[in-house]
């Protein structure tokens, strides 16, 4: 295959590596394996720029892109809908998507993998036309969010931590979000701490990623603004990654859902990160929609 790519300098792993030795090392790996290989290193801020001018680029077949979730969200969403191949090189702290791809989380295995593996086709979701990975959220996870953006972290280990603090700080003021929704499978209305939309469900994973990339559904979940002590367990069943386990979490499986927020100033994220509040939103699972890179040996087609 022809295949480019692009490294996140300023990813997790990236930040602590010899990015000169470890793109020489790339090229190797690839080109022993019998594949055209060129790449490029550029800076967090400059990554966006970069992914979408290699798109729309011709003459190659895949694109290896090397960051953090942030940055492999925007190269999945770049790449949806086109009919070139991505491949994952885990640098990030959580790398949830690699991990539900079920690549290696070392990078330089990564690498290996990668030149020797093989193509599939998983499931990507879009929120009013917007393509993600992970999930929509709104309220609590959200808030969290928000709150662990303020403080430092350098490592997945500091990212788990700042995310306990965060959440911390998030359980002091319980978000209250007047939502409707509906979808073919229910419809209904009411007061909510937390709303997230998953891309297929997340079955007990600590990392909270889905195993089930191409299971075809929109996962929606619910946490009633009801007694703290609910609240309260929903945040440590999310810490342990089991947020199934709750009780006051209600899951919905479903191939189109559409939410209507009736509360101004809602904390809201996309793919981990924050954005400017939705009021309408319009979420459609894509089974199959985006080709990817998976290991040679991957139940995955």
């Amino acid at each position: 295959m022809r295949l480019k790519g692009l490294f996140n300098r300023d990813g997790g792993t990236f930040k602590t590596t010899d990015m000169d030795a470890f793109s020489d090392l790339a090229a190797n790996i690839f080109r022993d394996a019998g594949h055209a290989f060129e790449c490029a290193v550029v800076g967090g801020g400059e990554i966006a720029d970069a992914i979408h001018k290699t798109v729309g680029a011709e003459g190659f077949d895949g694109m290896i892109v090397g960051g953090g979730d942030g940055t492999i969200s925007l190269a999945a969403g770049a790449m949806y809908g086109t009919d070139k191949l991505l491949g994952v090189v885990p640098a990030g702290t959580m790398n949830l998507f690699a991990r539900s791809l079920g690549l290696p989380l070392d990078i330089e295995e990564a690498l290996m993998t990668l030149a020797g593996g093989k193509p599939a086709r998983v499931d990507v979701p879009t929120m009013n036309g917007r393509p993600f990975i992970h999930q929509f959220s709104a309220g609590l996870h959200a808030t969290m969010i928000r709150n662990r953006e303020r403080l430092d972290y350098d490592s997945r280990l500091g990212k788990i931590s700042a995310s306990t603090r965060a959440w911390v700080d998030t359980l002091r003021t319980i978000p209250e979000i007047r939502l409707s929704y509906e979808c073919a499978e229910a419809r209904g209305e009411g007061a909510f701490a937390l709303v997230g939309v998953a891309n297929n469900r997340i079955h007990g994973n600590a990392s909270l990623f889905t195993d089930r990339p191409q299971g075809g559904k929109l996962a929606f979940y619910l946490l009633k603004a009801e007694e703290f002590d609910s609240v309260l367990g929903f945040a440590l069943s999310y810490l342990a990654g089991r947020i199934e386990d709750s009780e006051n979490v209600t899951v919905i499986e479903t191939e189109k859902l559409t939410l209507d927020f009736h509360s101004d100033g809602i904390d809201q994220s996309f793919d981990g990160d924050p954005i400017d509040e939705v009021r309408h939103a319009v979420l459609e699972q894509h089974p199959r929609s985006l080709p990817v890179i998976v290991p040679a040996d991957s139940r995955l087609v």
